[in-house]
């Protein structure tokens, strides 16, 4: 079952803003007790916290011709349809 809306507020402490989270949403979220979180923010007046994407920030990131080896030149690659937006993509 799924927590309503729920409110809070961006309180400031000392130098520090912060924002309470109920333990109920914090457990259906699953999100990890004094573990790093990231805030992430859509440009539109919306954030989320959210788990830190390890497994991209532990590889090395590859440039665009690493990305295009082997793909012969002259290759036309058609665009795939994701679908219509669903979430807070902005487009």
């Amino acid at each position: 079952m799924g927590v309503g809306p729920l409110t809070t507020q961006i309180v400031r402490l000392g130098n520090t803003l912060t924002v309470e989270i109920p333990e109920e949403l914090v457990t259906q979220a699953a999100l990890p007790v004094g573990e790093p979180l990231e805030w992430v923010s859509n440009g539109s007046g919306s954030i989320a916290l959210v788990k830190p994407s390890t497994l991209v920030s532990q590889r090395k990131r590859k440039t665009l011709e690493e990305l295009l080896e082997g793909i012969p030149e002259g290759t036309c690659i058609p665009e795939y349809d994701w679908g219509p937006p669903r979430g807070v993509e902005v487009w």
